[in-house]
């Protein structure tokens, strides 16, 4: 039963907080009224979604909880299907709730549910041996945030070549009324391509079908053998392939803009860019170090930044390459962020770019070989976590690392690459600091390796089925990608130049990444790995 006025009351006086509030009901009609007593059971976690109490009340229900927060509330019907069980802000998704962190007065409206039925018609296909095993997805709509699907069914089904098999959310997998988008996919190493409603091969341009309180019937689906769609950026040169990769992600006007060189010796400036330019919503460009070509000034005015972070001393971005930038921006928010070397830099464009506090976690890649950080900067980007350049060779953690850590406060250090690259002395030196509340390592057998086990470890959104390749022993086409990438939600993988390796081919299909751009002009990546041609 809900808490009594006095109880409310004493909660309020030592300091809790009291969520009171009515649960309404949509959809209600002669054949489905709404249930009387308490037939409600109001559900309320923590932000890491664990339960902090569990109500059963009527319409009207009152929850004391302690002060703090912030706090997500559940509500629905005890024992029922009729109606879906909804979170605060009227969203059936946990992750879109509004958060509560003070007593407060609400309303949570639960709708009601509807079946959906159809059917898999599994083609005759060389590479099928046996049933093919599916999975049909439903993902939810939000009318106000139509970008961002949430999953709230699953259903799978099989079927053997040339036959029809039925799938269906119904019952107690009924969903609620609205708009969706529903996905044929297969578990494990898929032989057909994902698929949507309607025959569509990717989540954008796939039309919302609208499920309303009378069911839907019908919705069908008939896969085709998995093939994949590359294309290329690529330009002129280096800085020509930076302003290609910048039109493929951003609009103008952007928050920040960053500028790093982009010459053979100052790549690790760009790579601790791209992070920080993520984190702010930005992009990054490459210069040439002594000259601003007019391809890259253009893209500046394109992009119309806010603000512009010249990355890297004088020796790096020269002075008259700084007033140039300046002169092209429409306010006066152009700086410059340079160290005494690249660590120093590293460290003074997170100190700028991610405010001090709590982080779930900080990427550590050595600043003497560009491959890790490369691949990690697309992961941070898209997680908002910072990347700091070490000396990987160095016997141990030097203090003003410490002192960057140390303000990050962050849970998780992330070091990235084997004993070649971070050497044990610095991981031994993490691990006994306290800076970080613990110290793991992803590293592969090599470069390659290294890039695959951190996709895996961090995925991209499930309905991402975009990825980009770099040329694994070449920079200069790819530093630009980072922010691009994370803008995308599209993973970065590494590529010998003239064939995939196998494994990185494997994971691409597995994780149904078949829209896939190389970075650089055949000279970088040759025409083969344009057909993901795999290494002997």
């Amino acid at each position: 039963p809900s808490p009594a006025p006095e109880d409310l009351v004493a909660a309020a006086a030592e300091g809790d907080i009291v969520v009171t509030g009515t649960l309404a009901l949509s959809g209600v009609d002669e054949a489905h009224p709404a249930p009387e007593g308490d037939a409600y059971t109001v559900r309320v976690t923590n932000a890491d979604l664990e339960t902090v109490s569990e109500t059963v009340t009527g319409a009207a229900f009152s929850v004391p909880l302690p002060a703090g927060g912030p706090y997500h509330l559940q509500a629905r019907v005890t024992g029922s299907t009729t109606w879906y069980p909804t979170w605060y802000g009227d969203t059936p998704s946990p992750e879109d709730a509004d958060p509560i962190s003070t007593s407060a007065e609400i309303v949570v409206t639960l709708p009601r549910t509807a079946p959906v039925a159809g059917t898999v018609s599994t083609p005759d296909s060389g590479y099928l041996d046996g049933a093919a095993a599916y999975t049909v997805q439903a993902w939810w709509i939000d009318p106000e945030n139509s970008e961002r699907p949430r999953l709230l069914g699953e259903t799978a089904t099989s079927g053997a070549a040339l036959s029809t098999s039925d799938w269906s959310f119904s019952g107690a997998t009924a969903l609620p009324v609205g708009g969706y988008k529903f996905r044929l996919t297969q578990p494990g190493y898929p032989i057909f391509d994902d698929q949507y409603y309607l025959n569509r091969s990717r989540l954008e341009g796939t039309p919302v079908t609208t499920l309303t309180l009378a069911g839907r019937t019908g919705v069908g689906f008939t896969p085709r053998d998995f093939g994949s769609t590359t294309d290329r950026i690529a330009g002129s040169d280096r800085y020509d392939t930076s302003v290609k990769t910048t039109q493929l992600a951003f609009d103008g006007p952007v928050p920040v803009l960053y500028v790093a060189a982009g010459a053979e010796t100052t790549w690790p400036d760009a790579l601790s860019a791209g992070p920080a330019a993520s984190f702010q919503g930005g992009a990054l460009l490459l210069t040439d170090p002594g000259s601003l070509f007019p391809v890259t000034a253009a893209e500046i005015q394109r992009l119309r930044p806010e603000r512009i972070i010249v990355v890297g001393s004088a020796n790096s971005v020269s002075e008259n390459v700084l007033r140039e930038i300046d002169a092209l921006s429409p306010t006066d928010e152009v700086s410059r962020i340079g160290g005494a070397n690249r660590y120093e830099t590293s460290r003074l464009i997170v100190e700028d770019a991610f405010p001090a506090g709590s982080y779930r976690e900080v990427f550590l890649p050595t600043g003497e070989k560009f491959p890790d950080a490369l691949s990690v900067a697309p992961i941070a980007g898209r997680s908002g976590q910072p990347v700091i350049l070490v000396n990987g060779a160095a016997g141990g953690l030097d203090a003003a690392t410490r002192a960057a850590l140390d303000r990050l406060d962050a849970d998780l250090g992330r070091l990235i690459g084997d004993t070649p690259s971070i050497s044990a002395g610095i991981e031994a030196d993490l691990s006994a600091s306290g800076l970080v509340g613990s110290v793991d390592r992803i590293a592969g057998e090599d470069r390659h390796d290294t890039s695959r086990l951190l996709n895996a470890e961090y995925p991209s959104f499930e309905l991402n089925d975009a990825a980009f390749l770099a040329r694994a022993d070449s920079f200069a086409d790819a530093l630009s990608v980072g922010p691009a990438a994370a803008a995308l939600g599209a993973p970065l993988y590494l590529s010998n130049p003239g064939c995939v390796p196998y494994d990185t081919r494997v994971e691409l299909q597995a994780h149904e990444l078949d829209y896939v751009t190389l970075l650089g002009g055949p000279n970088t990546l040759q025409p083969a790995v344009g057909s993901l041609a795999v290494c002997p």
